[in-house]
């Protein structure tokens, strides 16, 4: 009787000790703060916002038949309960100082309304232009892609949410971190010997990203902001040979990133450049936008209509539109590109830039619902 009870004891323990060596996945939602965001009271705030507004969106995630089915694979994911946070905001404190400096020198000789707007408007733009600037931009993403990775190394897949020029560090880090470059196809399409080409169909490697393209030394940036390849032929090929080390490095693993929310976002006033025919990064624009369509992952810009800083930042299109804009061949797997500026924050013309902490149980709905909306525009087959 005694051995009947341990086999029947053991027996129900084998579930438990089962489901104890399964590690449940997590989705994290990770949100990184805008400009004037350097000083101790508007860190406080960003803060105080995010512990605001992360209850309201974790239950208008939570709530969508939709995002269970497709984001959270019908449970295969979990919500992490806890926010994520992301913040860069006293990176230019030096600058900030010398700004103020000067800010207080041309008091002496300034209107007291010019002075007041001139100082309010210094704060608000400056670290949206320091961030813009890749030198300063660069050490950010970096950080950034640590923070995923450990998340990643923790189970843990996320989506980060950028606020106004947080959407510069969402955008850089997709467009600098995500294997979006064929090599092959990178270098038949750039002026390198018919040596190099056939030492590359030679030697294959894994799809990498700008990043890795760059700090491997097969690529470097020209003075205008082309990306072309390193002329040192010799160099190239043990720089190659190299490169899916750089890639394993340097580049997001395979769905360590879910996707992005952008929201009261100008990056379109900062990255006008992204448009420019002429500049060779308009073609990888081209493959971030291949990319995201084609591994399930999604880019949403979310903006009060009456933010008067908030532009959408793409045209809402079909994936037949969106491949007839870009030209290049796309294999869709249920990835999509979307923007929605239609709900309003009630709050004053200048107050709404700000009110997206406060108002989060409006915010987080638009953003629910924007994720269904651009899904369903790019899967309407797939319901």
């Amino acid at each position: 009787m005694k051995k009947i009870i341990i086999i029947i004891a053991i027996l129900l323990l084998i579930p438990n000790i089962s489901l104890g060596n399964e590690q449940t996945k997590e989705i994290q939602f990770v949100y990184i703060n805008g400009s004037n965001n350097n000083d101790k009271k508007m860190k406080k705030w960003f803060f105080t916002g995010v512990e605001k507004l992360h209850p309201y969106m974790l239950k208008a995630f939570s709530s969508s038949l939709l995002i269970h089915k497709h984001l959270l694979e019908n449970g295969k994911y979990n919500l992490a309960t806890a926010p994520d946070t992301f913040f860069w905001g006293d990176r230019s404190s030096e600058e900030i100082q010398s700004l103020n400096s000067d800010l207080k020198s041309a008091k002496v000789n300034s209107p007291k309304l010019a002075q007041t707007v001139r100082t309010m408007l210094a704060h608000y733009l400056h670290d949206a232009i320091w961030v813009s600037h890749y030198k300063n931009m660069h050490p950010v993403i970096e950080d950034l892609h640590e923070q995923v990775i450990r998340n990643y190394k923790n189970n843990k897949a996320v989506i980060l949410f950028g606020y106004s020029a947080g959407s510069f560090i969402t955008y850089e880090y997709m467009f600098n971190k995500l294997p979006i470059v064929d090599i092959s196809e990178y270098f038949s399409k750039t002026d390198v010997t018919e040596d190099f080409k056939n030492f590359i169909s030679k030697n294959k490697t894994q799809n990498t990203c700008i990043d890795a393209l760059v700090k491997s030394g097969l690529a470097i940036y020209s003075a205008d902001g082309n990306l072309i390849p390193n002329a040192d032929k010799q160099t190239s090929k043990l720089d190659y040979i190299e490169l899916d080390d750089f890639t394993c490095k340097l580049c997001i693993p395979k769905d360590a990133l879910k996707g992005i929310v952008n929201f009261a976002s100008p990056l379109i006033l900062f990255y006008s450049d992204i448009s420019n025919p002429n500049n060779t990064l308009t073609y990888y624009n081209k493959l971030l936008y291949k990319y995201l369509l084609e591994n399930n992952m999604f880019w949403l810009t979310v903006n009060y209509s009456d933010d008067p800083l908030g532009y959408s930042e793409i045209q809402n299109v079909s994936y037949k539109d969106i491949k007839d804009k870009i030209q290049i061949p796309i294999n869709p797997n249920k990835g999509f590109i979307y923007s929605k500026s239609d709900v309003k924050s009630r709050r004053t013309f200048l107050g709404a830039h700000t009110s997206y902490w406060s108002t989060g149980k409006t915010f987080s709905n638009a953003v629910k619902n924007a994720y269904e909306e651009g899904y369903m525009l790019y899967n309407d087959n797939d319901l």
